[in-house]
């Protein structure tokens, strides 16, 4: 901006010179059209340096405005006190953000950030039972034991997993850091394959977090994504505590990398009356969840516990409370390589069945029965381990088993989901940091309560761009 000013001077004084010269010109005795030609001569070169002069104002500011955001602001002591404050300097000009990958909205100490990304998957089922509607991912809850599967859905190509995000940061508040984000992708329900191949967009996060408090709609806190295995099936193993729902929590971070949250997050009550369809129920609490978690250069380990209650439907008195608790982690195992890592997750579950993947939508938190209305909240275990290694920097493989089982009481109907596995390897080739080509050979196995099974193997390959 020093720049600008010189030049900015310099035109003025070109301005005034030009004047001069136009005014002494008017005084030297001439006859009038010599003089007129005189001043028109002069206003022409006046217009011209003029231009000239806007020219090299305007690249000078077009530099400016792509300097390094430190460079912009060293004006002296104020300039650098109001970004030390955390508040940006005002003008049009923008900048690089405090959050990587971000920049500074013009006028204001908010950064923005988009991201997401783009994926093309193609899974074909090369052996066993069909799925009964699981084609776009393999959902081995939903793999058909009853011989009741009409048509083959064993070739399937699409794009429903790209996602799209933006992120909103200030870094400076009275109460800490402050974000909002917003993320969808195209793995809702609506959408065919008959002509235009149209998916339809769904919310998949958005939330506000102010310093230590979070709400909106997030990973739930028993959940622990960053110990999920790398696979390229969307669904991954069915023992993992999948869930993202709306919530309130307060996380408290401690020192020596140990923090703590409690939640308070949506319930969804569910539940069976004899041979009739699961149904929800009304929900007069949320459910009630904290956790505890440890990180340190050897990874990190978490532990978490949820309360939650299923109101009794109509008619009947037995409201039931359920429980659970899990414990997972993320572990660096660098014995063949630097990179290599293993991650786990172990779950037991009282009728909290929502909170573990295979059985969220298969079995319900209560069964009641017949006659007699008896309830019984199903028990379960689920859990899963996979161990990645890498090859080279830029080629690894994940190796994933998962296991799920429920105790079920007698009086359900025998093609009640039991128990499932899942198995799956890869192959994935990150020829840079933002791209995946992958292949994955996947097995799962489900088995319902009367003893019938049904598997499947699939392959799938997929390509990605992250943004």
């Amino acid at each position: 901006m020093v720049a600008c000013r010189a030049v900015l001077d310099r035109a003025l004084s070109s301005v005034a010179v030009i004047s001069v010269l136009a005014v002494v010109g008017s005084a030297e005795p001439a006859s009038a059209q010599g003089q007129t030609s005189r001043l028109e001569r002069l206003i022409v070169e006046q217009q011209r340096q003029l231009d000239a002069l806007r020219r090299e104002v305007a690249d000078l500011k077009k530099r400016d405005g792509h300097a390094p955001a430190g460079a912009r602001v060293a004006k002296g002591a104020k300039s650098d006190a109001r970004v030390a404050s955390g508040v940006a300097p005002a003008g049009p000009f923008v900048s690089v953000g405090a959050v990587p990958l971000s920049w500074r909205i013009p006028g204001t100490d908010v950064d923005i950030k988009l991201g997401g990304k783009v994926k093309a998957d193609f899974i074909a089922r090369v052996s066993g039972n069909p799925s009964l509607g699981a084609q776009d991912l393999f959902a081995v809850a939903a793999i058909d034991t009853r011989g009741t599967r009409i048509g083959d859905d064993s070739t399937r190509f699409h794009a429903r997993e790209t996602r799209f995000n933006v992120e909103l940061t200030k870094e400076y508040t009275p109460f800490g850091k402050a974000r909002a984000f917003l993320e969808g992708d195209f793995f809702g329900a609506a959408g065919n394959q008959i002509a235009s191949n149209s998916d339809s967009f769904r919310l998949r996060h958005a939330f506000v977090e102010i310093g230590p408090v979070l709400a909106g709609q997030w990973w739930s806190t028993f959940s622990d994504p960053s110990a999920y295995a790398e696979t390229l099936d969307f669904q991954s193993s069915g023992g993992q505590t999948f869930i993202r729902q709306g919530l309130v929590r307060y996380e408290h971070k401690f020192s020596n990398g140990v923090s703590a949250a409690v939640g308070v997050e949506n319930p969804e009550g569910r539940v069976q009356l004899g041979a009739a369809p699961i149904a929800s129920t009304r929900d007069t609490l949320p459910d009630f969840v904290a956790r505890v978690r440890y990180q340190g250069s050897f990874g990190h380990v978490q532990m978490a516990g949820v309360v939650t209650k299923t109101n009794a439907p109509n008619g009947l008195t037995s409201d039931v409370t359920g429980y659970g608790g899990t414990v997972s982690g993320r572990i660096n195992v660098p014995l063949l390589h630097a990179k290599d890592n293993l991650r786990f997750q172990a779950s037991y579950l009282v009728g909290a069945t929502r909170f573990l993947q295979d059985t969220a939508a298969n079995l319900p938190s209560v069964f009641y029965q017949a006659g007699t209305n008896r309830a019984v909240a199903p028990r379960m275990f689920g859990g899963y381990i996979a161990f990645q290694h890498w090859w080279t920097n830029e080629l690894r493989s994940n190796f994933v088993y998962s296991y799920v089982r429920a105790e079920l009481p007698t009086f359900v109907a025998g093609s009640t989901l039991m128990s499932t596995q899942y198995g799956a390897v890869n192959l994935i080739y990150s020829p840079w940091p933002e791209v995946d080509i992958g292949a994955e050979l996947l097995y799962g196995q489900r088995q319902d309560r009367d003893g019938l099974k049904g598997n499947q193997t699939k392959v799938q390959s997929s390509l990605t761009y992250r943004f």
